[in-house]
């Protein structure tokens, strides 16, 4: 395996060509894998196939041809905008093209010389790097696709390039892989479980009487309330919006123009459109993007408008323009619940999905409720409890299965809550890393992203760009640190663990 190795990526083979030929490639060959890891920030974390459909505008859906598909200069030559429809296109994706070529010239530069294949093992690591980051940033998750398959790949490249480990031999290189896996997935899982241990719940303290939801999926905390009539329009009596994400009961959308009505829900993609009678939908969660337009609700809803209510349109939102004062504004990102008779909004920082609470099989949320109300049954000045993984909802005598309540509101001035320092996202992304890394980079990318996550913590909230209970993803700062133990760490760890490392 080892002479195979060397054939394939000996040293003196890659010096026949000048070296800077392949500092050009590498930066090449990045920016090309940068613009597959586009595809996966953004399908991953939707459950969507990353090769079917091909690539595509996400707002119109038009197939890219592959002259309008290579890397940077693409989104340059069109100004960040699609080709079909003239919407723009998130300069993320010209930004990960652009990081990823660099880093994999990076990688070049630094291994090239002695050792091109560690090179190349390591551009592979960082790519996994960069996704996880870019879908943690927004998502605050890592896919198993990339910690748990990350781990299962990073031991097949140290049996085939045991070098990475520092030995020849790959029996030597899948050992120090294995512990590379256990040293950095054992360490932050018992840091995760004696954080759980020492904090693990934490008390909310609300406003009085504050009213909160619990959905399907989460807690609302506290929305606002919004007269239906305020936002369903006087003269077509319909609601039009862009949603990044609509919730129905059975069923979730991404991306669709919604229209809602007292009677009627209708949704709209480039590709489908689907109507419901609010009836058969009571509850609709969604995250807003942007009101559409007269014309563009009309349009959506099959209304044809004349110019007389266009104009009349027109002069009703001036006139309430002049004379509103605290009208409340629902911006990009907020959070909306609609139920056939109100509707709740609540800014995006202010959602709990159950996902983020309940880890431990005894998790429970508890607090005293002046007022609880369920679709069948209202209580008074009673205490509840929920324990999500042990299906228990306990309503001062009452005990319910919480799969049974799609929703309750609550009104409360406190909370008790379930607390994560670390999600097991963490504990598997950690495993991938030492399976590269080894355990001595394990143990390297932990404590440096503790001290890079402090660091950044505390500048936050000097900025008042946080506060102390706000969630901050932690999976960015172990790939900054995984990056500076590849570019350097070894020569800091030496610095304090000299006989360690030999």
């Amino acid at each position: 395996m080892s002479a195979l190795c060397d054939n394939i990526f000996n040293a003196d083979n890659w010096a026949a060509v000048p070296f800077h030929f392949w500092s050009l490639v590498f930066f090449a060959f990045g920016s090309i894998v940068g613009s597959f890891l586009n595809v996966c920030i953004y399908r991953m974390p939707l459950d969507l196939s990353v090769v079917n459909p091909p690539s595509h505008c996400p707002k119109c859906k038009y197939s890219i041809p592959f002259y309008l598909n290579v890397p940077l200069v693409t989104w340059l030559s069109l100004r960040g905008r699609c080709k079909n429809c003239g919407l723009p296109i998130s300069p993320r994706y010209f930004i990960v093209e652009l990081f990823t070529g660099l880093m994999f010239l990076a990688c070049w530069l630094q291994f090239g010389h002695a050792a091109p294949w560690h090179a190349l093992a390591y551009s592979l690591f960082i790519a996994g790097l960069i996704t996880a980051t870019f879908i943690d940033f927004e998502h605050f998750i890592i896919p198993d696709e990339i910690t748990l398959g990350g781990a299962v790949v990073g031991f097949f490249v140290s049996i085939w390039l045991p070098t990475l480990h520092g030995t020849t031999r790959w029996s030597e290189g899948a050992v120090l892989s294995l512990g590379g896996i256990a040293a950095g997935a054992g360490i932050v899982y018992a840091v995760l479980r004696l954080g759980k241990l020492m904090f693990g719940k934490y008390i909310l303290d609300l406003d009085a009487k504050s009213r909160v939801i619990f959905t399907e999926t989460g807690i609302v905390l506290p929305p606002k309330h919004l007269g239906l009539d305020q936002l369903y329009h006087q003269t077509t009596g319909w609601f039009g919006f862009q949603a990044a994400r609509v919730e129905l009961p059975d069923r979730c959308y991404t991306e669709i123009m919604v229209a809602i009505s007292k009677t009627k829900i209708v949704l709209k993609s480039p590709i489908a459109e689907h109507s419901f009678n609010r009836d058969a939908v009571p509850h609709v969660e969604v995250v807003f993007k942007r009101q559409l337009s007269l014309g563009e609700t009309g349009k959506l809803v099959g209304l044809k408008l004349n110019i007389f209510q266009s104009l009349l349109d027109w002069l009703q939102s001036l006139f309430k323009i002049l004379i509103r004062k605290d009208g409340v504004k629902i911006l990009p990102g907020d959070y909306l619940v609609f139920t056939q008779t109100e509707a709740w909004l609540c800014p995006d920082d202010r959602k709990y999905e159950y996902g983020e609470i309940f880890y431990r099989k005894n998790d429970t949320i508890s607090f005293h409720a002046s007022k609880v109300e369920m679709q069948f049954r209202s209580w008074r000045d009673v205490p509840v409890q929920l324990q999500l993984r042990q299906r228990k909802l306990n309503i001062g005598e009452a005990k319910f299965d919480p799969d049974s309540v799609s929703k309750m509101e609550v009104v409360t001035d406190k909370m008790m809550l379930p607390r994560e320092a670390m999600g097991l996202g963490d504990v598997k992304f950690m495993a991938a890393i030492g399976a590269f890394l080894g355990w001595q980079g394990a143990v390297f990318s932990l404590l440096a992203s503790s001290l890079i996550g402090s660091v950044v913590g505390v500048i936050l909230i000097v900025m008042r760009r946080s506060e102390m209970s706000s969630r901050i993803p932690y999976g960015p700062y172990i790939a900054l640190a995984a990056v500076i133990w590849l570019f350097g760490g070894e020569r800091i760890w030496n610095l304090f663990f000299p006989a360690a490392y030999h």
